[in-house]
């Protein structure tokens, strides 16, 4: 999941924690980016893949 952090985010598991800066754009796994969206700390961003021409020209 692609993310953006509009504020500083910190992810707690156990063991570990893992902090994120406001104004970064990080892949996440997908429980730590719902956490975050949740709790209005990050964005998720638009991540759909553009899909290739069939016939291989350029548009």
């Amino acid at each position: 999941m692609h993310v953006r952090f509009v504020e500083d985010f910190s992810w707690a598991q156990p063991g570990f924690t893992i902090d994120y800066k406001a104004g970064t754009s990080k892949n996440v796994r997908r429980i730590c980016g719902e956490e975050a969206v949740a709790k209005g700390t990050a964005v998720a961003e638009d991540t759909e893949r553009k899909e290739e021409p069939e016939d291989g020209s350029e548009t």
